[in-house]
């Protein structure tokens, strides 16, 4: 099961993993349009313009048939959509949404009632991470605090071990039902519990561009924002477990779909998605690529000395 596809946007901005019959990949060109392609093939499943309310209130009839209407044609919920007003997390049942207005407003939509959540003193949140099925929320704020929710409940307010840096974007993954909680600075990967807990730290010793964790939590990915290499680590300690350049990841899908694509080496990934099974999607200057961790090559795992 390795595929790529070039589309005609020359830029992807997210990538999202849809369980359901098929499951899909969710490829974003721009925020409001999605593509749909079957992970197991990659043949196109349709294609999806959003109609997005303009300046109707969140409480209209309008707004709730555009909630309605955020399924991708395997009926899985789209887990994240931005409109031009806010960003939009989505609960895989639907009746559970975060938005995030700008600064360091979050609002929790709880089945038609909204709430407006504590973030202290934050004057902006740089990173968030929304859990789907439990309605966890971590969000990094801009002194690289990092606040986490049950839902509207605050859990509290912790240190995060990062710092931030001018020239790197900092990001945040959770697992599904809040179990594991990732946070990078662009240089340094800290595994945290949903109580605010620093469980692992490891420096990257590169430039981290994009970062994703399963919905297990077994396992982390990222992107070398220089060299383009896709690496893979374990979920629980963050042992580099496998790694390989992207370009070669592509060569591979290219010889298996039969499609030649030339991608100029300046390029980053701009979006990357992980599976349980550590099938990892990517893409690469409005090329997508899904593999199976058998195409990276796996490092050697530290062992005990006896």
């Amino acid at each position: 099961m390795t595929w790529q596809t070039l589309l005609p946007e020359r830029s992807i901005r997210r990538l999202d993993l849809l369980p359901g019959k098929p499951p899909l990949l969710a490829v974003w060109p721009r925020y409001g349009q999605a593509r749909f392609f079957d992970v197991r093939d990659g043949l196109a499943q349709g294609e999806m313009k959003l109609d997005i309310p303009a300046g109707e209130a969140r409480s209209g009839a309008g707004w709730q048939r555009f909630l309605s209407s955020l399924k991708a044609p395997n009926e899985a919920r789209l887990p994240f959509v931005r409109t031009p007003a806010l960003s939009l997390y989505n609960s895989s049942d639907g009746r559970l949404r975060l938005y995030h207005a700008g600064g360091a407003e979050l609002f929790l939509d709880d089945d038609g009632e909204e709430i407006k959540l504590d973030t202290g003193g934050a004057a902006h949140l740089v990173a968030l991470a929304f859990d789907p099925l439990m309605g966890v929320i971590a969000a990094l704020d801009e002194q690289v605090k990092l606040h986490i929710f049950q839902q509207n409940i605050t859990v509290g307010v912790f240190a995060s071990g990062l710092t931030l840096h001018p020239e790197l974007q900092p990001s945040l993954a959770m697992a599904h039902n809040g179990s594991a909680l990732f946070a990078c600075d662009g240089q340094k990967i800290v595994r945290l519990d949903n109580g605010g807990a620093i469980l692992k730290t490891r420096d990257a010793h590169y430039y981290v561009g994009q970062m994703a964790c399963s919905p297990d939590g077994a396992w982390l990915a990222t992107s070398d924002l220089e060299s383009g290499v896709l690496r893979l680590y374990d979920g629980q300690d963050l042992t580099p477990t496998h790694q390989r350049f992207a370009a070669d990841l592509l060569e591979r899908a290219q010889v298996e779909g039969g499609q030649a694509v030339s991608i100029p080496e300046s390029v980053t990934i701009s979006a990357l998605a992980l599976s349980n099974q550590a099938t990892v999607a990517f893409a690469l200057s409005g090329c997508v690529c899904l593999c199976e961790i058998e195409a990276f090559d796996a490092l050697p795992r530290p062992q005990r000395l006896l």
